[in-house]
């Protein structure tokens, strides 16, 4: 199913940074919970967590997915921090990203109300020619892992053997929903 870019409504940068403190919240729990919540109550972040989100934060013993699965969001970070400018490019795919080194991260969490009055998004083009790049690097390596032996490259397409599924998957989903896919950030459609 081909995505149409008439169907696209990008987010405002307004909602893209509260959406970046959701998942930095999630991702915080996994790393270091007390400090996260301490941070969640002086910067009023529960406003900005998705339900799911905020069910696994008040989960005072999250199952193991549970926590494999927020880390991940990280990857779904990645595409917010670029479409903020906080990412030049977007990293490579077959190495997970430390978003806990990204100076906008830091920037969210030490000084959050500055965070968002300062967000500011790439050019409507330039998001949407990276919802297309990643919806194709989904698509590719979607055949790859179901066996289809039909990847055409582009010219400026990583090689197949550097996609990591989970990575392109997240930051598939975390660049889709900027551009205004779903309906919420826990419902956001990634077909191929």
């Amino acid at each position: 199913m081909e995505k149409s870019e008439e169907n696209m409504k990008i987010r405002t940068s307004k909602e893209v940074a509260e959406r970046a403190l959701g998942i930095i919240a999630s991702i915080g729990k996994v790393h270091f919970p007390e400090e996260n919540q301490r941070w969640i109550e002086e910067n009023s972040i529960k406003q900005y967590l998705s339900p799911l989100e905020q069910e696994f934060i008040e989960d005072p013993n999250p199952e193991h997915q549970d926590l494999v699965n927020f880390s991940w969001k990280a990857e779904a970070l990645v595409s917010l921090l670029w479409c903020l400018k906080g990412l030049d490019e977007i990293p490579a795919f077959d190495e997970q990203f430390d978003i806990w080194n990204n100076d906008l991260v830091i920037k969210a969490v030490k000084n959050t109300n500055e965070f968002l009055a300062r967000s500011e998004l790439r050019a409507d083009q330039d998001l949407e020619q990276m919802e297309s790049f990643l919806y194709h690097q989904h698509w590719r390596v979607r055949d790859r892992d179901l066996g289809f032996n039909v990847d055409q490259p582009d010219e400026n397409d990583p090689d197949i053997d550097e996609l990591n599924s989970g990575i392109v998957y997240e930051r598939r989903y975390g660049m889709s929903w900027v551009s205004g896919f779903g309906k919420s950030w826990d419902e956001v459609p990634t077909d191929t």
